[in-house]
């Protein structure tokens, strides 16, 4: 409802998910806004912080059916995750080209290619998400690049129909 550019996170609100990570991100770069969408138990804790920090970019929207409407709509896909299994929202945001800031750790170094498809910041540097989203925004033949890649390679390793095959191939490799 303004005109500032939007970052998404999809996560539940849950320390694994590091979402108050988010929210430091976020008050560093009050230009854009912050949506994020999802549920958990740190929901009031959550909205307790933004209002003691006084951070107003920042939306906290819930479970939605339709999450690509809000995809679409954004520039750039960022987790601040402590560890991951198999990030599936960063997958979906890569399904329709997003690029991606995400935290390098567990899961997520094994589905982004940092300087390809987005980049991997250091767990913890605020510095160094926020100037990384800062330069993919702010450049936009490094963001259509990204966004490129960031497609290419979900439709290269990451489509239902690949991820079945890797892991009927797994299973009869090791029956």
């Amino acid at each position: 409802k303004n005109n500032k550019k939007n970052i998404i996170s999809i996560c539940r609100l849950v320390e694994q998910k590091n979402i108050f990570e988010i929210f430091k991100i976020a008050k560093r770069l009050g230009i854009f806004n912050f949506i994020v969408l999802g549920d958990g138990y740190l929901l009031e804790e959550a909205r307790v912080y933004l209002k003691n920090n006084n951070i107003k970019n920042v939306y906290l929207l819930g479970n939605t059916i339709d999450i690509f409407k809000y995809l679409y709509k954004s520039e750039l896909f960022l987790s601040t995750s402590l560890y991951e299994g198999h990030p599936i929202s960063i997958l979906e945001a890569m399904s329709i080209g997003l690029p991606i800031v995400a935290s390098k750790v567990t899961g997520n170094i094994d589905t982004i290619k940092s300087g390809f498809s987005g980049y991997l910041y250091r767990l913890g540097d605020i510095n160094q998400a926020s100037y990384f989203i800062e330069k993919i925004i702010k450049n936009n033949n490094l963001k259509l690049n990204f966004s490129r890649n960031s497609f290419s390679t979900h439709r290269k390793l990451f489509t239902t129909n690949k991820m079945k095959n890797s892991y009927i191939s797994l299973y009869k490799r090791y029956s």
